[in-house]
């Protein structure tokens, strides 16, 4: 039997009344009436516990991994910041779906990602194909802190084999780091990372899309503190943004968190430009005390070289992109596309007239789809797992 994949969403304002309807219609979609697994996604704005119970009343004891999301894509739907979920279930006598989660995330994120990675090794996962990992994005509100992807990824890879194909991405209830919450099993969670490592006859290929370019020479980072760039080529960080956006950009400092974003080179630094070789940093607040930029990962240090990256008004690059992905198939069959978006690239956020997802929609027609709005997605960069800022990881598993 191939996997059967059913792909619902509901924008009720009812936690419960919204799960009983998108998992009943992922079923129905799916032309099952039970599901091996399934991944649920809701908004920040419904309470989860009832969220839960509504798809708990209609898939009984299937197991579900997901969480909170700023908002939801389907194959025929994108919303985010109201009452959004989502649900795809699962059914298969050729895939087979495995869970884990590991809490405490908030404590030591690099201590973290070494025990879940440790879990998953100590479990074998004969025919390990694919592991999707998602985690509390959220620290904290007040002040903002975040739990750093680059640390828990990099105690997470230690244990992981290295030919097994991994996405990743932080869960986001709202742009205000209000608490988070991760579903795991029968379960809700707060400051967990959970993960769902999937075996059997499938692969799964990864696509970045990226979507900027460099608009700025090399730039040094001359004094830095953990997530905080205080100065660039020796003068206040903020300053120097400021001038290289131009005389009159008439963006106000406190404007730059989610729009601001800075690249990092990993390929031949004089080479010609490839965005695969680019890794984004996107600015999360402004000091304007200090004039120093918050960033969303702690890894840029004093003596790296960053460049300021525009964001691109054509989207030919994601098309570009669900070709490439599509063109690895080598004659298996697509079954599920699943998209984990940058939040920052929602159209109120990315400043622009289009939505991307809307471009992806498109692209992948006929094939089933779910996305969620995340604070940050994680996919292999040159052969690493590397965080990554202001885009979109497409993945897709196929038979």
């Amino acid at each position: 039997m191939a996997t059967k994949i059913g792909v619902a969403h509901s924008a009720q304002t009812n936690s419960m009344a919204a799960a009983i309807e998108a998992s009943t219609n992922a079923l129905a979609k799916a032309g099952i009436s039970k599901a091996d697994f399934a991944l649920i996604f809701c908004s920040g704005n419904h309470n989860p516990h009832e969220f839960l119970a509504g798809v708990q009343s209609v898939l009984g004891d299937t197991p579900v991994l997901g969480g909170s999301s700023l908002g939801i894509i389907t194959g025929d739907f994108i919303g985010y910041e109201g009452f959004e979920v989502g649900v795809t279930v699962f059914a298969s006598e050729n895939i087979s779906f495995h869970l884990f989660a590991q809490p405490d995330l908030n404590l030591d994120e690099k201590k973290a990602g070494e025990a879940l990675g440790k879990q998953i090794s100590d479990f074998g996962g004969a025919g390990a194909q694919a592991l999707l990992v998602f985690y509390d994005s959220s620290k904290q509100p007040n002040p903002p802190m975040l739990n750093f992807a680059t640390s828990l990824f990099e105690g997470l890879e230690m244990y992981l084999p290295n030919n097994i194909t991994c996405a990743g991405g932080g869960l986001l209830a709202d742009m205000l780091l209000n608490t988070t919450y991760q579903f795991y099993k029968n379960e809700v969670r707060s400051q967990n990372a959970v993960a769902v490592l999937i075996t059997g006859k499938c692969v799964m290929h990864t696509i970045i899309m990226h979507g900027c370019k460099p608009a700025s020479a090399y730039l040094t980072i001359t004094k830095a503190e953990g997530p905080v760039i205080i100065e660039i080529d020796n003068r206040p960080a903020l300053t120097v943004i400021d001038e290289l956006l131009g005389t009159n950009h008439g963006i106000e400092w406190k404007d730059f968190s989610l729009f601001v974003t800075l690249g990092i080179n990993l390929g031949e630094k004089f080479g010609d430009f490839n965005e695969k070789n680019y890794a984004n940093r996107m600015v999360l607040a402004v000091d304007e005390n200090t004039k120093s930029l918050v960033m969303f990962e702690p890894d840029l240090k004093a003596g790296d070289e960053v460049q300021l990256m525009s964001r691109s008004v054509d989207l030919n690059y994601i098309h570009t992109g669900i070709e490439e992905i599509k063109s690895g198939l080598n004659g298996l069959t697509p079954a599920f596309y699943f998209y984990i978006n940058c939040a920052g690239r929602a159209k109120p956020y990315a400043g622009g007239e289009f939505e991307d997802a809307a471009e992806v929609q498109k692209g992948i027609s006929g094939v089933p789809l779910m996305g969620f709005y995340s604070g940050v997605e994680v996919a292999r960069l040159r052969s690493k797992l590397q965080p990554l800022d202001w885009t979109g990881v497409l993945c897709l598993i196929a038979e």
